[in-house]
């Protein structure tokens, strides 16, 4: 008669997996989030509070150039994308909410206006950048210099 082996007993402790290069994409999402939902804030407080004189200052829910006008207004205090994330983590998320809400502002405008579309399109790319920290490079300057003019177009 044959015998079969005795079972063995269940570990004492369930392994633990390995968060090994998990670490730091743990802060990656919540983080990015976060600068999402600051730049939108930021972006439509400077249009609620932008002055009198202000190009952003119209009025009415279907305003797109109004909307159009404040991106440009909070894009024109952005420095290169190179400048966005740095040392500083300060003046990092202050770059970065300023970004999220000018292209939050500008995608406002492209649904209202299909006239401002290419910005929409111009300031997502550029975002998009920021957020992948790709801000160095002839791409980075390209993004940063075609949101700058569309921008100044918009002031012709």
């Amino acid at each position: 008669m044959t015998g079969s082996a005795p079972i063995p007993p269940p570990p004492s402790a369930p392994p633990v997996p390995s968060t090994e290069g998990r670490a730091s994409a743990r802060w990656v999402v919540p983080s990015v989030a976060a600068v999402v939902a600051a730049g939108a804030g930021i972006g439509l407080g400077w249009l609620l509070w932008s002055g009198a004189d202000s190009a952003a200052s119209g009025t009415g829910l279907d305003d797109a150039a109004a909307d159009a006008a404040g991106a440009c207004q909070v894009w024109a205090r952005v420095p290169a994308l190179d400048k966005v994330v740095g040392d500083d983590d300060k003046v990092t998320e202050v770059y970065w909410n300023r970004v999220g809400g000018a292209s939050t502002l500008a995608h406002s405008a492209a649904v209202l206006d299909d006239r401002y579309e290419a910005l929409d399109k111009a300031m997502l790319k550029a975002t998009g950048l920021v957020q992948s920290f790709e801000v160095e490079g002839a791409k980075a300057v390209a993004a940063h210099d075609k949101v700058s003019t569309l921008c100044a177009e918009l002031d012709d």
